[in-house]
């Protein structure tokens, strides 16, 4: 069964124009002891992350040099290190074996070394060049695009570079067993590369088309296809999101963003739409202004379906912090029989029930 529904799931990347909608939790089997099915959800393997720095975003200014710095709750983060615009002209792109990416990259070659075969290690946290470039610069970094955009663009340059070295190295170690798609944590194939391009909503629309697009571009050219986050996707910027080339999936925060309704349709057909569901999403102020009143978590996931095209390849991601509310799961279970979006009913095997709630 593992088989078909890496097959269903391959394909649906590759071919995302079907209507349908997978889903997966990062923790299923606490999930199917809930729901009482032996299986409920469309993963076919363990996948491990790379800790303790899977969720750093300043793991790539913490290779070019930048310095390690601790909050007063201890979290580690960074000082910037370009305060001059003429700095940036020594600054070099670091071997990808150095630096915390190095470390990264020992420790996918422990796991490959460790693990069992079968299981998958998920791609740590990628930032975009305008991200990284806005941690390595200090505050003056957002009057620097303005009067100095040829050392921004030099600098963004160098960090380029240094992605596609970093990634490549990790598809080295890793082959077929690395899952490209870093957030959310759904089921992804080798193929590929994740980025975050959350400094878009730090920047005027030209601004992101010039300072993050063409950058972006520049890695799908390298890397292949890319699964594209970002938490603010906004109309100012739908134009240049869909300039984007080579989106293989495509996730947004939704608390922050557009009408997912609005975002659903302007994407059908072209990408797989991966969204997260976690507890009390319904209460965020961005799905509060959409005025759909949502009660619950299971509304949310209700809208997303009921709001999907003809041509709509839809992923949810089901957060752990669910199980806190398990009749909320078992009413998403039940949608998912509904509409015979479940495993068992497209690849057969496992008990499927119908619970009243």
């Amino acid at each position: 069964m593992n088989n078909m529904i890496k097959g269903k799931l391959i394909n649906a990347y590759k071919s995302p124009d079907s209507k349908f909608c997978y889903y997966m939790a990062e923790n299923y089997r606490e999930f199917e002891k809930i729901i009482g099915v032996e299986r409920w959800d469309w993963t076919p393997q363990k996948i491990v992350n790379v800790e303790p720095w899977f969720w750093n975003t300043h793991t790539i200014p913490l290779t070019f040099g930048c310095e390690a710095i601790f909050k007063s709750d201890g979290e580690e983060w960074v000082k910037a290190m370009i305060s001059d615009p003429a700095q940036v002209e020594d600054i070099a792109v670091p071997d990808a074996r150095s630096g915390r990416c190095g470390m990264i990259l020992e420790r996918m070659e422990q796991m490959i070394k460790e693990l069992p075969e079968d299981t998958l290690i998920r791609m740590p946290d990628i930032q975009s060049p305008l991200g990284v470039a806005e941690l390595m610069w200090d505050q003056s970094f957002y009057i620097a695009l303005m009067t100095n955009p040829d050392e921004i663009h030099k600098l963004l340059s160098k960090i380029t570079s240094f992605i596609v070295k970093y990634i490549q190295e990790m598809k080295n170690i890793c082959g077929e067993r690395i899952v490209s798609c870093t957030f959310p944590h759904v089921w992804s194939g080798s193929d590929g590369f994740y980025l975050s391009d959350d400094a878009n909503s730090m920047v005027s629309p030209e601004m992101h088309a010039e300072y993050s697009v063409n950058y972006i571009n520049r890695l799908t050219e390298q890397l292949g296809p890319v699964y594209y986050h970002t938490c603010t996707y906004v109309d100012r910027y739908f134009e240049n999101i869909s300039n984007i080339k080579h989106k293989i999936q495509v996730n947004w925060s939704l608390g922050t963003s557009a009408d997912p309704a609005v975002l659903i349709k302007e994407l059908s057909g072209k990408t797989v739409i991966a969204l997260q569901i976690g507890l009390d999403i319904h209460k965020q102020q961005g799905m509060v202004n959409f005025g759909k009143n949502l009660k619950d978590e299971y509304d949310v996931v209700k809208y997303l379906v009921d709001n999907m095209q003809d041509n709509t390849t839809l992923y949810l991601s089901l957060q752990n912090t669910l199980l806190e509310k398990p009749e909320i799961v078992k009413k998403i279970y039940n949608l998912m029989l509904e509409k015979k979006y479940t495993p068992q009913q497209v690849c057969g095997g496992g008990k499927i029930h119908l619970f009243n709630t």
